[in-house]
């Protein structure tokens, strides 16, 4: 495991990867949200990157997550944002050669943004974006128009004092439209909204994640061969992992967990790691300078974590990608 590059004391919230100068190498994004900026780092291809380049996201702003994605079709890799301080998302433009434009803001109102995923909600091959809105205790929809540009967002509640933290999408009903489902942090649950043929969602249905578990990161994945998603949650109150396997009707089985000890999981991902075409779960510990790894049975059950030393108490953020081209996953903590 290569250590080292980031800069802790800007304090770094989230990573993203991409291709940001199109070499076939990854790089990484960074957001620093005591700095208010984020650091774009390009990679050498051998899991080693150079030092950053440095982009303001406005004072106060106070960057919570970045995400990356080509937000204009100009097949170059660009970068959005969620400001935390500022209430808007700001994107970042790539030029293609590693550098970016200044930022684009989009407001969201009073909303806290905390979040920020890109996908394609309405199917017209424009990318739109979600955001977790910690403030209004909502999620918003921002929908691509092309060339860059997007609609003033549309919101959905996902309750009173949720405080939604982390949101995933994907088709959970295979109507081939795009569902979002989001860790309520408030009140300990998972909030699916179901995606409907007329670019709107339905009303949030909620799914425990059990007393005070306070779930803090939420990812999607294939744990079974039924052919349906489900979903994996870092219940960081409870100490534990939890999965719900997705029962193919709209609704999802209880909860199976997963204890990691002492530590409280803050991020959770999903990956092939061992090469044995089942996903297996990788969870950020905070507090702990370690990470888990839960290998898949294919079945929809996991091995207990396998812990893995990062040398960091803050890991909050994870991102997974095969960093130096030798056809097996590698695992960026921040």
């Amino acid at each position: 495991m290569a250590q080292k590059p980031i800069e802790y004391k800007y304090g770094p919230r989230s990573v993203a990867l991409g291709d940001f100068d199109n070499d076939t190498i990854l790089d990484m994004a960074i957001a620093n949200h005591i700095v208010n900026k984020i650091a774009v780092y390009l990679g050498n291809g051998d899991s080693s990157f150079r030092n950053p380049t440095m982009y303001s996201t406005g004072s106060y702003s106070s960057p919570y997550m970045v995400t990356v994605a080509d937000f204009n079709n100009d097949n170059r890799s660009d970068i959005a944002v969620a400001n935390f301080g500022t209430n808007n998302i700001g994107i970042f433009h790539g030029f293609g050669n590693g550098s970016f434009a200044s930022q684009i803001e989009l407001s969201t109102g009073s909303s806290r943004p905390v979040a920020i995923i890109a996908a394609d909600f309405n199917n017209d091959s424009l990318l739109d974006i979600a955001t977790a809105n910690y403030g209004t205790h909502s999620v918003s929809i921002f929908y691509g128009y092309g060339h860059g540009n997007f609609s003033p967002p549309i919101t959905y509640s996902t309750g009173y004092d949720s405080l939604p933290i982390s949101l995933a999408a994907g088709d959970f009903n295979n109507d081939n439209y795009l569902d979002l489902a989001i860790a309520n942090y408030g009140t300990n649950n998972v909030g699916v909204l179901f995606g409907n043929s007329n670019t709107t969602f339905e009303k949030q249905i909620t799914f425990s994640t059990g007393l005070a578990s306070h779930p803090y990161s939420i990812a999607i994945g294939h744990f079974n061969d039924d052919g349906f998603v489900d979903i994996a949650i870092a219940n960081s109150g409870t100490h534990e992992i939890g999965v719900l396997l997705n029962n193919g009707n709209r609704t999802f089985a209880n909860q199976a967990t997963y204890s990691v000890g002492s530590a409280s999981p803050y991020a959770v991902g999903v990956g092939d790691f061992n090469q044995d075409n089942r996903l297996d779960i990788v969870i950020t510990n905070s507090g702990i300078e370690n990470i888990g790894v839960l290998l898949g049975y294919g079945n929809g059950h996991f091995e207990n974590p396998i812990i893995y030393s990062t040398e960091s108490y803050s890991s909050i953020s994870v991102a997974i990608a095969d960093l130096n081209k030798d056809h097996r996953l590698d695992i960026v903590v921040v």
